[in-house]
């Protein structure tokens, strides 16, 4: 199998660095440029700063990629397809370019991205760049563990590559109300997660409520769970935090069930009910799809032209 960007498999490290962008028009060499030269400048600043796990990945929406690829689009690449039922939305937002690094530090990560931005200069314009930090071992901001399905181990390149060694990238940031979440009692904090908040176990399937986020996410699909790579990290300052929700999948069609699930509930057919109720405490407040293309494709951005 062509390499993998390193950031898709890798464990997530304690920090990470989520920069969306669009591209101008014209600009298209300079962006190819940077991304070919992106994953030996991630080395280089690894050695730089005796960081081995600085890992990096640079992936590219529906609408930028015939701009910068000779190749036609992957099959399945299109732009995030908004959503909204009763009250609940996933809202699509612009963005051409994810590039998304992490690592065990955070001064690591912002060198890293400083310096693919400036390689980048005109070429883009910066939509958001958001940092994000592992907190108590891997909970959430609401106080549950984030993840805990996750594929481990070999099972992470089997969910997250196709044949290519290409990725799926969907990503929202998701923004909390933690004054109305923590003025729940913790029975109903359980509740809308269908998980324990203190031990993590999952509710029994007579106890977890149809409206439960785990209840909405969790699908089974001709006998076997859907999955997705996660690499998600609480953001955030005094005003406004939440999650930043990175998701990597050798198909988009898992984390779209699964959005699907959370914010139309049980669908049109049934009237919408049991949307996921953890969408009365937080929002996505942007959506995006992308695809990340291997390391040699990368490269030959440059040595094809």
């Amino acid at each position: 199998m062509p390499q993998p960007q390193s950031a898709i498999c890798a464990e997530g490290g304690d920090h990470g660095l989520f920069i969306t962008a669009l591209v101008s028009a014209g600009q298209e060499e300079t962006v190819r440029r940077t991304a070919a030269a992106l994953p030996a400048l991630t080395r280089a600043v690894a050695k730089e700063f005796e960081e081995p796990a600085l890992v990096s990945s640079i992936a590219f929406g529906a609408e930028v990629w015939p701009r910068l690829f000779s190749q036609g689009k992957p099959e399945g690449l299109v732009a995030f397809a908004p959503l909204e039922a009763n009250g609940k939305a996933a809202p699509a937002t612009p963005a051409d370019l994810f590039i998304h690094i992490h690592s065990n530090r955070s001064d690591a990560n912002f060198q890293l991205g400083r310096r693919v931005v400036a390689m980048l200069g005109g070429a883009v314009t910066l939509v958001e760049d958001i940092a994000g930090f592992r907190t108590l071992g891997g909970r959430d901001l609401t106080g549950f563990v984030d993840g805990t399905e996750n594929p481990e181990g070999e099972e992470r390149a089997e969910v997250a590559l196709d044949e290519t060694g290409g990725s799926f990238v969907s990503l929202q940031r998701w923004e909390h109300d933690l004054a109305r979440w923590e003025a729940l009692a913790v029975k109903m904090q359980e509740a809308a997660i269908g998980r324990t908040k203190a031990d993590d176990r999952e509710m029994d399937d007579d106890e977890k409520p149809a409206d439960a986020h785990i209840a909405r996410v969790v699908i089974e699909e001709n006998g076997e769970e859907l999955a997705i790579l996660r690499h998600s990290l609480p953001y955030g300052d005094m005003r406004r935090n939440g999650l930043y929700f990175v998701a990597y999948g050798r198909s988009p069609k898992p984390f779209r069930r699964m959005l699907s699930s959370m914010v139309l509930g049980d669908g049109a057919s049934k009237g919408y009910h049991n949307a996921d109720r953890i969408m009365e405490y937080t929002r996505p407040v942007t959506g995006c799809a992308f695809y990340a293309p291997s390391v040699e494709t990368l490269e030959n951005l440059v040595k094809s032209r």
